[in-house]
């Protein structure tokens, strides 16, 4: 759910003002869902209009929801950045959990394709080149969205793009698919590896926006269902229409970038989404684009082979010949991709009904310290593990946005798809500079010494 502008029909709260922390008063109602409502509120300390987010009843009452809640905004306060939509403060009052966002003046990108879609590929270009930039401005943090999806993208009526709701992501990210109708609409946009239960990284939101740019150019989404599993189902096994053939407008490398975006083998994505940026600003210029179509990750029916009966006119003769060689070739190649398909189908077999008789397997924490804590987190999610990012720390040695170190500590052996947390550094702290006006050299000397500086 976006920050988004009062609509006609929302009724005012003007008369009844409610107040959070003695600071933030909520007024009229900008917005509800699932798991949140959303307010038009006033900052009374710093005279600005925001936007606050205060969760639901239902989830104000479970401990381990309510600390992720906290935390992941406050990583997301961390982020400022033109394409994000800012996070200022987050707390409690009496029982209500709350976020308070910057406010924008717009709509939602669900609203405008459900208004104006299909959009024009210029404009679905544009988007997504500015979704890109603020998501990878977020994993350089190492924050991944988990929830990317046009009802979490705002247009601000310059025509600004943001993306709102870093704060929640990994909050809900706990959350199985079969849990609640509120996952409906986020299936539609889940990763194969997110609709497995797998762990994710910043390719997961490459996937998501992928989907994005697929509805943005054709109105619809690529895979529907009665059900969130059914929806996730189709995201791991099946492929999608090609989006050129639900509309004919759609260009090659617009349609390239989409495909690649949503490859079901993260390896097949882009790598970042400054990558993805970039091809799409390629699209964008009229420029040749990297992405090439990547060949399906879905294993079709292999089609049946016929002999073609050639007839040929020799000296008068009629002379029947079978064109065997090329169908040869064909059938050999269709053998060897099916005793391929058979082979990798009892390895995964062979894999559960060890994974099941053996019970949990174990990993080694890595050593990512001093490693960006984007290079941190995909390290320990390749290891088979669940990073989680802790509030960052001063330090004087470790330089901002490197990892001090993790917990449990490197070495440590853990069961597969244990936590482990991260402890990154936000650089030197900040200092006052004492006022030394007319003190002696050695009692400056003393007060600067005891505020941690050094004298040159």
């Amino acid at each position: 759910m976006a920050t988004i502008r009062p609509r006609g029909n929302v009724s005012p709260r003007s008369n009844n003002i409610s107040v959070l922390s003695d600071r933030y008063e909520l007024r009229d109602q900008l917005g509800a869902g699932g798991m949140a409502e959303v307010f038009l509120g006033k900052d009374r300390v710093l005279g600005r209009t925001v936007a606050v987010k205060t969760l639901l009843a239902q989830y104000g009452g479970d401990p381990h929801f309510i600390e992720r809640f906290r935390l992941e905004a406050q990583h997301a306060a961390a982020l400022n950045h033109p394409n994000i939509v800012s996070v200022y403060d987050t707390g409690s009052d009496d029982g209500t959990h709350y976020i308070v966002m910057e406010y924008v003046e717009g709509k939602t990108l669900r609203d405008i394709i459900r208004e104006e879609g299909p959009l024009l590929p210029e404009r679905v270009a544009e988007i997504g080149a500015d979704v890109c930039a603020g998501l990878a401005f977020a994993h350089s943090h190492g924050i991944v969205h988990r929830d990317i999806k046009p009802a979490n993208i705002m247009v601000t009526t310059a025509g600004g793009v943001k993306v709102a709701d870093f704060g929640i992501a990994r909050a809900v990210s706990g959350d199985t698919v079969t849990q609640t109708a509120m996952v409906l609409g986020t299936a539609q946009y889940f990763s194969p590896e997110q609709a497995q239960s797998a762990p994710v990284d910043a390719r997961s939101d490459i996937y998501s926006l992928g989907v994005v740019l697929y509805e943005m150019l054709t109105r619809q989404v690529p895979f529907t269902g009665s059900s969130p599993v059914a929806i996730a189902y189709k995201h791991v096994k099946e492929a999608p229409v090609l989006p050129s053939r639900l509309n004919p407008d759609v260009p090659p490398a617009l349609e390239a970038i989409v495909m690649k975006a949503m490859a079901k083998n993260p390896d097949n994505r882009y790598q970042s989404a400054q990558e993805m940026r970039e091809d799409l600003m390629r699209a964008l210029h009229g420029r040749p684009v990297q992405a090439t179509p990547v060949l399906s990750d879905q294993t079709g029916m292999i089609s049946p082979l016929s002999d073609e009966t050639v007839v040929l006119e020799r000296g008068g003769r009629t002379v029947v010949r079978q064109e065997y060689a090329p169908e040869r070739r064909r059938r050999r190649t269709g053998w060897i991709l099916l005793a391929f398909i058979i082979l990798a189908i009892l390895g995964v077999a062979a894999w559960a009904i060890l994974g099941l008789t053996t019970g949990p397997t174990f990993r080694n924490v890595p050593d990512v310290t001093g490693e960006t804590t984007t290079a941190a987190i995909n390290r320990l999610n390749a290891a088979g593990l669940n990073p989680i990012l802790d509030d960052s720390t001063p330090n004087p040695t470790v330089p901002n946005g490197r990892v001090i170190g993790t917990n449990p500590k490197a070495g440590t052996k853990v069961k597969k798809g244990s936590a482990v947390h991260i402890s990154w550094s936000s650089g030197p702290s900040l200092v006052t500079v004492p006022d030394v006006t007319g003190k002696t050299r050695d009692a400056a000397t003393a007060a600067l010494t005891k505020v941690g500086l050094k004298v040159g």
